[in-house]
């Protein structure tokens, strides 16, 4: 008697399936754009951005976030994020939005890759609603 004929036949089955399944998920590449999209969410839920923003939900202290990623080239956004109390001395359009809010943002610290996270999340969410 061969070892094949004392497994039975559904765990043979179930087998061959976890075997096909681990593979195509190995082979799968992973989407990066969701997972830095979650983060992103999360960043904007920790770093307290909706205190003052929105995302389709109108204007706050702050401005809408809809479609700002089209809005905006994104390296604006970029530096926006990292250094908006550096911007409102010399950017023409950070400066304007200090004068329509009065309310400037602060530095919050971010890190590139926190700030790739929420542009990346900006953008998913832009996306989304088109």
């Amino acid at each position: 008697m061969s070892d094949s004929n004392i497994i039975p036949t559904p765990l043979k089955a179930l087998t061959a399936v976890l075997v096909t399944l681990t593979v195509f998920f190995m082979l799968t590449p992973v989407t990066l754009g969701q997972s830095e999209a979650e983060k992103g969410k999360q960043l904007f839920q920790q770093k307290t951005c909706a205190a003052c923003h929105t995302i389709g939900g109108g204007k706050l202290a702050g401005p809408d976030l809809a479609g700002v990623t089209e809005r905006r080239e994104e390296e604006w956004i970029r530096k926006w994020l990292k250094s908006p109390d550096t911007m409102v001395m010399t950017d023409p359009i950070a400066k304007e939005l200090l004068g329509v809010y009065m309310v400037p943002m602060p530095n919050l610290g971010l890190t590139d890759e926190e700030i790739d996270a929420l542009i990346v999340y900006l953008k998913s969410e832009d996306a989304a609603k088109k």
